[in-house]
């Protein structure tokens, strides 16, 4: 029988395919629109306009701008969940 941990882990892995939406998450962090209850979203408009000045190619932005919005639903989960 495996026991699970008591507390989360200092630490996590970041598969490779993942660091590139990452680093736009962590970017993108101060780029949230607010709501009379707090965090409504991310603003997807300036994620688009950035990684285009930056020269992301159009498929590779759209694929980034799917896991930004998989992490965005996963990170306000978390936010309002805690806010309970």
């Amino acid at each position: 029988m495996v026991e699970e941990p008591d507390e989360e882990p200092d630490s996590f892995g970041i598969l490779p395919e993942n660091v590139d939406a990452l680093n736009w998450f962590l970017l993108m962090q101060t780029q949230w629109t607010p709501g009379m209850n707090g965090l409504v979203g991310m603003r997807y408009d300036v994620f688009l306009q950035w990684a285009k000045e930056e020269g992301v190619k159009r498929l590779d932005r759209l694929w980034l701008l799917d896991d930004l919005r998989m992490m965005e639903g996963e990170y306000l989960a978390t936010l309002y969940q805690a806010a309970r």
